[in-house]
């Protein structure tokens, strides 16, 4: 039978592992890692494992670590038997919260020319190096030497971590600690001139010690506390111990090799690199020290020991001398360290998956998508994206609209920015079956100015809450024509909505609302008309909007028992203009945009029905170009228009289909929303509301401070913030309890197109960095 049927040796598997710090890693928990290394120690009879009927032997394996380092670079490695991989590498993530661990197939190496040290203890293993867990003053010593190297140097230092018995370390430890009580020299060099004249000062005591012993004994006294010998020999010998020192001996050590590599074109270079790291380790010399010996043996960084490299016992404290990554100090100070920029949190579960994608996160090298929230009642929830001009946010609408669109939802652009870039590039990922472009300076295809989504109705009661609908609306566009930022006086606000329910009851337009608050014909005309079944409805209307009747006494003739009798009469004449005033102040600024004039103008019959619209997958571009408006304030009131018409679709749909299920997810996107103030006061009103009308707000902006008018209420209604890369400190600032654990360095050192997110979901907020969506990229 052969034998590799019954027994197999299982040759460690080394894993590398690449480490990249970011500014948060702290260094004083590594011990941690060291204690993780020394659990992996197996005894003989450990190693050797039997399954059904085949033995298998695993050999004794190794944990390293590595840091390389050029003129530009700065690198650090773990090397790992792939059995243990993952017991260590949660180690490493618990001791430098934050850190991006990623696995790579091979690490930098050297030529055979380079120049190669291994450090030693210069005394016995049981004294202790130097230990202070808040400083990292080796590795700070070590990176010095970056700038003195020139281009084509490399400098390599490995660490070479073997568990080992702990059995006999304590025997070991103190037969160390009673050679320095007695005197006795602990160099680990046993040769050497400086050796001998210890070992001489060692025997010369030894025979003081005799002879005074002798001498006491003869005279019969008692010996003196402080003999000769120990004056000069012992006390000069023995100190009082360090606390590492005194400390080692209840700790785990490890078998440990530290191999110094240096390489270079230069041949002085290559050597002055190698003493500056060697005499580095002077930094952390107690009571003991490193030395540097050179090594002439090839240098193979997967042996599990190095051949003549000599093997020191080192604790786990003094472990954390050696595995320690760069800090915010040193990563400040060495721009060659590749380094996260920002802290990593990754995305929580119920995020990890959905329709609107924020971007990929990065989580130590794993990747992962972040979405929104698809929860029943937080989809619908605002979403603020903030970023400066050229951060990206186009592409984000883009690819957060065909989520969505791809998903049976509705989109409406609101777009009133220069020759709308937004809607065209949006509208382009799209086939034309999908976008609805409402072109608003199409002259030919003008739309009428009125709320034709309300439908006539069929009952008395319905008809006459429709017609309220339409007045609602209608008062608010007209309190958003105004320069002084004040509503209507309540008396005039009386005029115009009785006007309004005259007109509305009828089937009327906004146009002969305005014609029959001025002309006294069309506003009998229109009251006449009223259905004998509304007039108990609009009883008190009819009163409100007769006196605004100018009248005068007119004498007529008539018959009366076959005389004429002249008769006077009150009869009206025309409208009283001053108690309208505000009303046709704020209708003249309405007709001040040409657009709009003739908007009044036009017929609805042909408008399109934003109910019926909602109810389809598609994008809804509401293009308003700059050049229709002279000023910005013609722009506000237009688009308040718009707004107001969007709204009150919304109401009509949920009355039309009170099933929630049946009706589409409609997300209104409002870009630069600070150019238009009354139109984000009427979002602001209606934001807690929207959610009821299964609609999602999404607004993008430069900075907050830009819609100070809505900002607060942002708050209040649990509204999810994107912070794209170039957001200033005062967008931190507004968020920045929300925002903890993450600094205002964190979102001042966003790579390009990242963005910090805040996002609302069923356990709260979730904060988490991503790069935005790539689905789509949009050329500009």
């Amino acid at each position: 039978m052969k034998l590799y049927k019954y027994f197999e040796i299982v040759k460690p598997e080394y894993i590398y592992l690449k480490l990249t710090p970011n500014n948060s890693v702290r260094n004083n928990s590594t011990d941690q890692i060291a204690k993780a290394i020394c659990s992996l120690y197996k005894n003989l009879t450990q190693c050797i494992n039997r399954y059904e009927k085949k033995f298998f032997y695993e050999p004794k394996s190794k944990v390293a670590y590595y840091i390389y380092i050029e003129k530009s670079k700065a690198e650090f490695y773990f090397i790992i038997n792939k059995t243990y991989l993952q017991l260590i590498k949660e180690k490493i993530q618990n001791s430098w919260k934050g850190l991006t661990i990623k696995e790579v197939e091979k690490m930098p190496n050297f030529s055979d020319k380079a120049d190669k040290f291994y450090m030693t203890y210069k005394k016995e293993d049981g004294l202790s190096l130097s230990v202070d867990k808040r400083s990292n003053s080796l590795l700070s010593s070590l990176l010095n030497v970056v700038p003195v190297m020139k281009e084509g140097d490399k400098v390599g230092i490995f660490y070479n971590f073997i568990p080992c018995s702990q059995y006999s370390w304590r025997a070991t430890y103190d037969k160390t600690i009673q050679k320095l009580k007695d005197g006795m020299p602990v160099d680990k060099q046993k040769t050497g001139g400086f050796f001998i004249v210890k070992m001489l000062g060692y025997i010369i005591t030894f025979i003081l010690e005799m002879i005074e012993n002798a001498i006491f004994d003869l005279a019969k006294v008692d010996k003196k506390e402080d003999s000769l010998s120990d004056l000069f020999f012992k006390k000069l010998n023995m100190r009082e111990l360090s606390t590492p020192t005194q400390q080692k001996k209840d700790l785990n050590v490890l078998d440990t090799q530290i191999v110094v590599l240096s390489d270079s074109t230069d041949r002085k270079r290559k050597m002055n690199n190698a003493r500056a790291i060697t005499t580095a380790y002077n930094r952390i010399t107690g009571d003991n020290e490193l030395v540097a010996k050179k090594y002439k043996k090839n240098f193979k960084p997967n042996d599990l020991y190095f051949k003549k490299a000599e093997v020191i016992k080192i604790s786990t404290d003094e472990c954390q001398n050696f595995i320690q990554l760069p800090g915010r100090e040193l990563l400040e100070e060495h721009n060659c360290i590749e380094k996260i920029e920002t802290q990593e949190t990754q995305v929580p579960k119920p995020l990890r998956h959905g329709i609107m994608c924020v971007g990929t996160n990065t989580y130590r090298g794993i990747k992962q998508r972040g979405f929104l929230s698809t929860d029943s009642e937080y989809q619908y929830l605002t979403l603020v994206a903030i970023g400066p001009t050229r951060a990206g946010k186009t592409n984000f609408i883009a690819n957060i609209s065909k989520n969505a669109v791809d998903n049976n939802e509705c989109m409406i652009l609101f777009d009133f920015c220069g020759n709308n870039e937004l809607s065209n590039e949006v509208s382009s990922v799209f086939p034309n079956s999908q976008v609805l472009s409402i072109e608003c300076d199409d002259i030919d295809n003008l739309q009428g100015l009125g709320y034709n989504e309300v439908p006539r109705g069929k009952s008395t009661f319905e008809q006459y809450r429709n017609a309220k609908r339409q007045t609602s609306q209608l008062v608010t566009l007209i309190n958003s024509i105004n320069a002084d930022d004040k509503k209507l006086a309540p008396r005039m606000d009386r005029f115009l909505k009785s006007a309004a329910l005259v007109v509305f009851i009828n089937n009327g337009t906004i146009n002969d609302v305005f014609d029959v608050l001025q002309n006294h014909k069309k506003r009998y005309g229109y009251i006449e008309k009223i259905p004998m079944n509304q007039m108990n409805n609009l009883e008190e209307y009819i009163l409100s909007l007769k006196e605004l009747d100018d009248t005068s006494t007119v004498t007529e003739e008539t018959e009366k028992d076959g005389k004429k009798v002249k008769i006077k009469k009150e009869v009206v004449t025309g409208t009283r203009i001053s108690k309208i005033s505000g009303i046709i102040d704020r209708i003249d600024r309405l007709k001040d945009n040409t657009y709009l004039e003739m908007m009044l103008k036009q017929d609805c019959s042909n408008n399109i029905d934003l109910v019926k619209e909602m109810q389809k997958n598609q994008v809804i571009c509401i293009k308003m170009p700059e050049h229709m408006f002279l000023t910005e304030k013609e722009k506000d009131i237009y688009s308040t228009y718009w707004i107001t018409k969007v709204w009150l679709a919304l109401q009509i749909r949920k009355w039309q289909i009170p099933n929630k299920k049946q009706r589409k997810k409609v997300n209104v996107v409002v870009d630069e929303l600070y150019q238009v103030p009354y139109t984000q006061d009427f979002i602001r009103k209606k934001l807690s509301q929207m959610a009821k009308f299964s609609c999602k707000v999404i607004i993008s902006c430069h900075h907050l401070s830009q819609i100070g008018i809505i900002r607060e209420e942002l708050k209040s209604a649990n509204a999810s913030y994107m912070l794209i890369s170039g957001c200033d400190k005062k967008n931190y600032n507004e968020l920045k309890e929300e925002l903890h654990p993450y600094t205002l360095d964190d979102l001042l050192n966003l790579p390009r197109f990242h963005s910090l997110n805040l996002i609302k979901y069923t356990k709260g907020y979730a904060k988490f960095i991503t790069h935005l969506p790539t689905d789509i990229i949009i050329e500009t």
